[in-house]
């Protein structure tokens, strides 16, 4: 078999696509022969040219990986063509995307919600030396100034005098692994995001508790199911008070399930998932 991606240059996406190597299949990066038996973009960002690829060789199956999809993306496009990939999406033969989310707003956005298979992505998990309570609230995600409830992390802990550090811009790897080891609790206070932050995944990896909003729009509930704490979307003085009583009495952690939850959070996971849905459409397609 052999399979063409169209994805970024980031390390994250490259990983997905050398995964596949491992199960004999040929791949082919930011380009497509008409032999090629699914074309698979894995970013909104390259909607032109996974358009591109699907013009050249309308007869290959496209499957695209949708990562997220808010409700502001109209309203803060961020450079990014929504009317042609939500084209794209419709025309797959079925998308991918990481959480109930997603699927919900491209359903509302594009009608196409139904074509959606939720493969859940993985996390770049590490190991750190030093954990400990370093006394401060840690939002690790980033600025998404359109989000309802942005700035509500910032707003309650002044409020209540607890020290909040938060990366609205990327830090560099070696800090951001010690930001997060030392943290007492970790938040993001988001109405919506697809994932919930991966990075809230990691810092959970290392015992860290997460706070999160109950919106059915926040992916952190596919994720991290009864394990994470939540408080009322709607509600500011709710996610303050959570925040009071998580900060001043961490729970221990249960390395047991802790270990069990993230086990599911794999590129391998993620990467077998994705080549069983390739087994289950490349058998349709030969009947």
């Amino acid at each position: 078999m052999k399979i063409s991606f169209i994805l970024p240059k980031d390390e994250f996406s490259h990983k997905i696509a050398d995964e596949f190597q491992r199960f004999g299949i040929e791949v082919v990066k930011n380009d497509c022969t008409e032999d090629c038996d699914f074309l698979i973009g894995l970013s909104h960002s390259l909607s032109h040219a996974i358009k591109h690829y699907h013009h050249l060789y309308p007869s290959i199956p496209m499957i695209n990986y949708n990562w997220d999809m808010y409700e502001w993306i109209w309203k803060e496009p961020r450079g990014y063509n929504w009317p042609e990939y939500g084209e794209l999406l419709n025309r797959s033969i079925e998308n991918w995307c990481p959480s109930e989310e997603v699927r919900l707003r491209a359903e509302e956005f594009f009608g196409c919600g139904h074509n959606h298979k939720v493969i859940k992505s993985y996390a770049r998990f590490f190991e750190h030396h030093d954990i400990r309570n370093g006394g401060y609230v840690y939002n690790p995600l980033r600025a998404y100034t359109s989000d309802r409830n942005y700035g509500w992390a910032k707003r309650a802990c002044n409020e209540l005098g607890i020290p909040l550090v938060e990366s609205l811009h990327r830090l560099s790897e070696q800090d951001f692994q010690r930001t997060i080891a030392h943290a007492t609790l970790l938040t993001c206070e988001y109405y919506e995001a697809s994932t919930g932050g991966l990075t809230l995944l990691e810092g959970f990896k290392l015992g860290k508790p997460v706070l999160v909003s109950d919106s059915k729009y926040m992916g952190a509930g596919d994720y991290f199911g009864d394990q994470a704490h939540y408080f009322k979307y709607n509600n500011f003085n709710d996610y303050k008070e959570k925040i009071e009583q998580l900060f001043n009495n961490p729970p221990e952690p249960d390395y047991d399930k802790i270990e069990d939850l993230c086990s599911n959070y794999t590129l391998t996971a993620m990467t077998d998932k994705m080549y069983e849905r390739i087994k289950i459409l490349k058998e349709k397609s030969q009947r």
